[in-house]
């Protein structure tokens, strides 16, 4: 034991570290605060401090010296275990010589078969901040920042042979190690997903395919037994895709996709057995309760349970690392026919805690035993130096935290009295065995199985697969159902075959496929959707029926928007039915406005009917497109309805900025709707109608195409820099495609203090902005630190590139602007908040 820091109050004038935020009194520990020291244990030493709950067991799989700073571990089909080793992840407070090439990916394996790990090969090394890695057939990819490898080993000595390039955009692991993509994971649906990055990738026969995704998570990723991604942030335990988040970007556009990161255990309450003062704002009134974490804040690393040697009751649980407070939590996971909802499985307690300071699990996974793996980076120092507050630094240097570094450990947790599983060998299975495969208890075995027949190509199997269309337990039907989506064989039959299905999984990823078939005019499958599924209650259905209409054209189109109206008009109050419809009809926003109002289902006003009329008339007004808002118009004057002609012309002021609205419509004459409107002279209408035409401005054709003249060189060459630095710096919160992510950054997209008054978003940029707020007609309460240490040339980049994206065609903003705001506000320490901006216009 020993004393504590001296009491010490760090000021804004500090601002030592970058971490500190402008404005924040740290106030440091009591001098009379006993704090244990942080002891360099041995993993048996450190066995010891776990405190894991009842009816289980942990021990050693790996430790140094044959690993050293894991991140992040998986096994390959054959049962070895793949570790990414962050060598020079914060060698010391200041993060020296960080991007030093020492990083590895190191492939263990059990000679002995004593469950211990005895013998380390290096894949890969010489490496900078290597992040992420995924074992395939004939190689691995490898997230080494700023590029994602495919590393080949042609002759399968587990070292790699060569290397190529898959993705570029991942420079955000150089500058910002904790914001940036990892985990790459093998889907349902065969596409690889990554957390922290907004794409998928897929091998093919020539090469790489790459789309665009919706994104999500911090640090790890996982899936569950209907293949719902799972991810999460430091500040919040678990959240999941309840339908896949591929939706979120139609025709090339992106869209809202509500269901998607979707928040399942909003308590951020954690229950630490030591006292925890080394957490980076330990100084805020709210984080440290008696000077041990009271609410999470390093949140990481999540893993669905799906182990056949786990008790039956705990088999679709999340487990999830919280290596600041150095504990496992278990959160059971409740799904109310796709509506998920989660809560902590011990009264105030945790799964797994540790009294040792240093125990740092930062990653948990499955293994082919059935096992719960953990990965321990077992160090004093996690925190990244671009948010190490002084508070956290002086406890550092105090007590020795940041040595020894180079160590680490893997720990496996087994029901007590339970021996780890012999799995079936896959490796070199026939097809036919893997295939049986399929069927495993396991969902460890089933996955592997899936991806080893998708990689062979194994289309010989396909009339195994089908048979097992019919197997009694739904994984089984499921599994094969993606594998005959994975391998291109997945016929017409196959599809009918599987919307008969009873299963609410089965059904999901069904419908998921079938909107191809559907274009081409299936006669069944349209049967099925007008008919069968549209008449199954269970919400998860409802809402992969209304995404699989998404995209349909030509003679198809009017089908699928009478299926998504029946869809409203029977369940519009479910926020989620509502989103995924909505997205669904992107592109065909009026016409599916225009069916609503004119259906006699839809002519009683009730509360999600009003949001599902605003937010298509919203979305065809932000399209800026003239000829799509004048219609908006003429069908609000047609519209039976008063209250749905409210909901409209709502809907289309919704679409302006909260201010700066001057404008922002443009036509060559009044439109001749709304003069009718004002005509008519209902009293709940003609007060919409009065604003509207209040920001309409009436212009020749000349001055509407001047309005919309290109940039000049030197302006285009400010927002081409902005982007390169807004992708490797800003879009690991706010995202490339701007919409940000729940639970940790609000979009740019839509958001008035990016298109309004230029100094209003150079202020933020400078100082931070704290406080709610709405954004886009959604709530936020984030707190954004300024950015001030940018040179005002890189700002105006950034802000320019920000005003001409994301749908914004707003000014361009000079480094001679930056400069003047910065002068002018030099005495201010606080972050701006919403009031204070828009208040005033600027």
């Amino acid at each position: 034991m020993r004393r504590g820091l001296a009491t010490l109050a760090f000021g804004a004038a500090a601002m030592a570290q970058q971490g500190d935020r402008a404005g924040e009194v740290q106030t440091g520990l009591p001098a009379d605060l006993v704090v244990p020291a942080a002891i360099v244990r041995s993993p048996a030493e450190e066995l010891a401090t776990f405190r894991l709950q009842p009816g289980f067991r942990i021990e050693l799989v790996a430790s140094e010296p044959l690993i050293a700073d894991p991140v992040s571990a998986l096994f390959d089909i054959a049962g070895r275990l793949w570790v990414v080793e962050m060598r020079s992840f914060m060698r010391d407070v200041d993060a020296t010589d960080e991007r030093r090439p020492d990083g590895r990916i190191a492939v263990l394996r059990d000679r002995d078969g004593d469950g211990v790990m005895d013998e380390a090969v290096p894949f890969a090394d010489g490496l900078v901040l290597p992040r992420a890695v995924l074992p395939l057939r004939g190689g691995a990819l490898v997230l080494e920042p700023p590029t994602l490898w495919w590393m080949h080993d042609a002759d399968g000595d587990l070292r790699a042979d060569g290397k190529e390039k898959v993705a570029d955009g991942f420079d955000a692991g150089l500058l910002n190690p904790e914001h940036a993509g990892n985990t790459p994971l093998w889907g349902l649906d065969n596409w690889i997903w990554l957390a922290n990055d907004a794409r998928r990738y897929r091998r093919t026969a020539t090469g790489w395919e790459i789309e665009r995704t919706g994104g999500g998570g911090q640090w790890g990723q996982c899936h569950d037994d209907r293949g719902r991604r799972y991810f999460n942030y430091n500040e919040d335990w678990l959240r999941c895709d309840l339908v896949p988040a591929h939706h979120a970007v139609r025709a090339g556009r992106d869209v809202p996709l509500p269901g998607s990161n979707h928040r399942l255990l909003p308590d951020p309450s954690v229950f630490p057995i030591r006292i925890t003062p080394g957490v980076n704002r330990g100084y805020q009134p709210d984080r440290l309760k008696n000077f041990v974490l009271a609410k999470h804040t390093a949140v990481c690393g999540p893993h669905v349970l799906r182990s056949a040697v786990f008790p039956a009751t705990m088999r679709g649980d999340a487990i999830v690392c919280e290596p600041a407070g150095h504990l496992l939590r278990r959160i059971v996971l409740r799904d109310g026919d796709g509506k998920m909802a989660g809560t902590n499985a011990y009264e105030q307690a945790e799964f797994l805690a540790s009294t040792d300071e240093r125990f740092r699990p930062v990653h948990a996974f499955g293994g082919p035993d059935g096992g719960l793996y953990v990965v321990d980076m077992y160090r004093g120092v996690i925190q990244h130096k671009n948010f190490v507050t002084t508070f956290l630094r002086k406890q550092i240097v105090a007590r020795g935290l940041d040595r020894p570094i180079g160590l680490g450990r893997v720990w496996r947790i087994l029901p007590a009295g339970v021996a780890p599983r012999v799995p079936p060998s896959l490796a070199a299975a026939a097809p036919a065995a893997l295939v049986s495969a399929l069927a495993d208890p396991d969902g460890w075995v089933r996955d592997q199985a899936q991806r080893e027949l998708v990689e062979r190509g194994a289309r010989e199997v396909a009339p195994d697969l089908r048979a097992m269309l019919g197997h009694g337990d739904a994984r089984a039907r499921l599994h094969a159902l993606a594998t005959l989506q994975g391998l291109g064989s997945l016929s017409a039959g196959d599809l009918r075959r599987a919307c008969y299905d009873e299963d609410a999984g089965v059904l999901a990823f069904a419908l998921g496929c079938v909107t191809p078939r559907l274009q081409a005019g299936d006669p069944v499958l349209w049967t099925h959707c007008e008919e069968r599924l549209i008449a199954d209650s269970r919400p998860g259905v409802r809402w992969h029926l209304a995404l699989a209409m998404g995209g349909l054209g030509g003679r198809c189109s009017s089908r699928a928007v009478a299926v998504l109206g029946e869809l409203l008009a029977n369940d519009a109050e479910d926020p989620i039915l509502r989103g995924t419809v909505i997205n669904a009809a992107t592109g065909s926003e009026f016409e599916l406005l225009a069916a609503l109002t004119r259906a006699p289902m839809f002519a009683d006003e009730r509360p999600g009917r009003v949001l599902v009329l605003e937010a298509l008339a919203r979305n065809v007004a932000s399209t800026r497109d003239g000829a799509r808002q004048q219609q908006v118009f003429d069908r609000a004057a047609g519209a039976m309805q008063v209250w749905q002609q409210r909901a409209l012309l709502r809907g289309i002021l919704a679409a302006l900025p909260k201010s700066d609205r001057q404008g922002w419509f443009t036509f060559a004459a009044t439109p001749p709707a709304l003069a009718a409107l004002q005509r008519a002279g209902h009293p709940q209408v003609v007060p919409l109608v009065q604003e509207l035409l209040g920001v309409i401005a009436i212009v020749s054709e000349v001055q509407v195409a001047a309005a919309h003249e290109e940039l000049s060189a030197a302006e285009l060459q400010r927002v081409t820099a902005g982007g390169r630095l807004f992708g490797s710096s800003c879009a690991a919160c706010h995202q490339l495609h701007g919409n940000g992510m729940a639970g940790l950054a609000p979009p740019l997209r839509g958001s008035e203090f990016v298109g309004g008054a230029p100094d209003r978003l150079i202020k933020i940029a400078l100082h931070g902005l704290k406080g709610p707020r709405e954004i886009d007609g959604e709530r936020w309460d984030l707190e954004m630190p300024g950015q001030s240490h940018w040179s005002d040339g890189d700002l105006a980049a950034i802000l320019s590139f920000v005003r001409r994206s994301f749908g914004h065609r707003a000014t361009t903003i000079a480094p001679a602007e930056v400069g003047t705001v910065r002068a002018a506000q030099s005495a201010r320490k606080e972050p701006w908040t919403a009031a204070e901006l828009l208040g005033s216009g600027r």
